[in-house]
């Protein structure tokens, strides 16, 4: 049986596409049912031709009898894509067969994989609602949160991009929901789609599996941009790219709220809604770029003295943001990154302050910089601890801005710090109207460790030579400390201690 089949048999997952009550029939569906043919290699009407045409860029005539073993769907938001999804897997898993590929004692998997949490439990929901037809009803013998296992001994498991959770398996298909925003978000543990990509693809070798990417589309990067830019109208391309907006899809969608939404944000619908590649969102920076940047295996330096440190902090009010800190000096026109913290919310503020505040007396800073957000209260409670407080006179996108030629001319050394990689790789550049350039993180993600690194390195590369050196902002009482511990510490190099 093939996938068309079994989407049309009442017993199967017919029920599943059909909404009766809703007046939503199968034959809304038709496109998508194109759509599948063309992946699977199945025969295609010649009236069809032109949906082709305009969705792939191909020749329908000279489209491989076999179909693609690779494919990436990219079309817009309400277009049926993640109902989609769990039909592929379904199929996959129970009516593909490929469970008759695996060796005695080989384990096989069909996960789907997601950006994010929200969108996992969406994914398998529609799974679960497959498995109340009549011939599946029995399929399904145990569950867990990340899926299920089916009575062919095949699992099938919602995963939140992280591609180690398929290692010691033989993957039979996988399918990737949202590729092109894999890297987006924290909960993630994907760097890009492209990371995905390379580590899925020989789990799939020795079973000739399907991978399937289904997707909005969206930033002019990663495998989503670089696949659709190679194979889209490449009659002899590997992977078939089928691109179309939400409407061809799903016809059922109200024209009105394409409309709207146009009206309100025209680059965002584009992308949302017609299917386009945003062309107001670039990177900031390639990762590797700001990996070159990054002192491998330096995860903090401790406090030296007679050395000028610079602080800037983000300081939130504690519910949902993180609060953040970065200490860094100047070596030899370098900003070098000496100490990075984030602290997660939920947080109380007042005490994490507290704690921000001793750290900074270890490195003998006495005064900070910090964003504007919270400024009149941060600067109140850095005081009453004997700390100055400076509003920033950058905001965060213009920070990020000066951070570019920074770490591209190799003026600056990163910790080591996954998360703080991950936020600035995110971060994008968008162009306003105008023509100016606005940088920060994507919607749903967060930078509190990118702003103060950007604010750190701003401080510090453009600070002033003041007489006095490290003692300049220092108490009288801080100066006589800090002359005692430089006479003890002689002493002890004198003693041989």
């Amino acid at each position: 049986m093939n996938i068309i089949s079994a989407i049309k048999d009442d017993r199967l997952f017919r029920p599943f596409l059909e909404d009766r009550d809703k007046g939503i029939p199968l034959k809304s569906w038709r496109n998508w049912l194109t759509c599948l043919r063309v992946m699977y290699g199945l025969n295609v009407n010649g009236s069809k031709s032109e949906l082709i045409l305009k969705c792939t860029g191909r020749d329908m005539n000279r489209l491989p009898k076999g179909g693609f073993s690779e494919s990436l769907i990219l079309t817009g938001r309400r277009s049926g894509k993640s109902k989609i999804a769990a039909v592929v897997a379904g199929f996959e898993a129970v009516l593909s067969g490929k469970e008759k590929l695996l060796s005695k004692g080989e384990i096989g998997l069909v996960p789907l994989i997601a950006p994010s949490k929200r969108q996992a439990q969406v994914e398998r929901s529609y799974i679960r609602a497959i498995f109340e037809a009549d011939l599946l009803q029995q399929e399904i013998v145990s569950e867990t949160k990340e899926g299920f296992k089916l009575a062919n001994g095949v699992y099938i498991s919602v995963l939140v991009g992280d591609f180690r959770l398929v290692r010691n398996f033989t993957v039979l298909a996988c399918i990737i929901s949202e590729a092109a925003f894999f890297g987006l978000s924290e909960e993630s543990r994907i760097k890009s789609d492209t990371e995905l990509l390379r580590a899925v693809r020989p789990s799939l070798a020795t079973v000739n599996g399907r991978l399937t990417c289904i997707s909005s589309p969206y930033a002019q990067k990663g495998y989503c941009f670089s696949a659709h830019k190679k194979y889209f109208g490449n009659n002899s391309g590997r992977i078939l790219v089928w691109n179309s907006p939400s409407r061809t899809m799903n016809p059922t969608l109200p024209q009105s709220v394409v409309d709207d939404a146009m009206t309100e944000d025209l680059q965002a619908a584009k992308s949302e809604y017609l299917g386009e590649f945003r062309q107001d969102i670039v990177i900031w920076l390639p990762r590797e770029v700001i990996e070159s940047a990054v002192k491998k295996g330096r995860k903090e330096l401790l406090p030296r003295f007679g050395t000028d440190y610079r602080a800037f902090v983000d300081v939130s009010g504690g519910r949902s943001d993180s609060s953040a800190i970065c200490i860094s000096h100047l070596q030899d026109k370098k900003v070098i990154i000496d100490y990075l913290h984030e602290f997660k919310s939920p947080h109380n503020p007042h005490k994490v302050i507290g704690m921000m505040v001793e750290t900074l007396r270890k490195y003998g800073v006495r005064r900070i910089t910090g964003d504007n957000y919270s400024g009149e209260f941060a600067s109140s409670s850095f005081k009453s601890h004997g700390i100055g407080y400076e509003k920033s006179k950058l905001n965060k996108s213009a920070l990020y801005l000066e951070l570019i030629s920074v770490i591209c001319s190799n003026a600056i050394e990163l910790l080591d710090d996954e998360t703080s990689i991950r936020q600035l790789t995110a971060l994008e550049r968008r162009t306003r109207s105008g023509g100016k350039d606005v940088v920060d993180h994507p919607q749903g993600g967060h930078d509190d460790l990118a702003n103060v690194i950007g604010g750190c390195s701003f401080i510090t590369s453009k600070r002033k030579k003041v007489a006095g050196g490290m003692f300049r902002n220092m108490s009288e009482e801080a100066k006589e400390e800090h002359k005692i511990k430089r006479a003890r510490l002689a002493l002890a190099t004198m003693a041989g201690r």
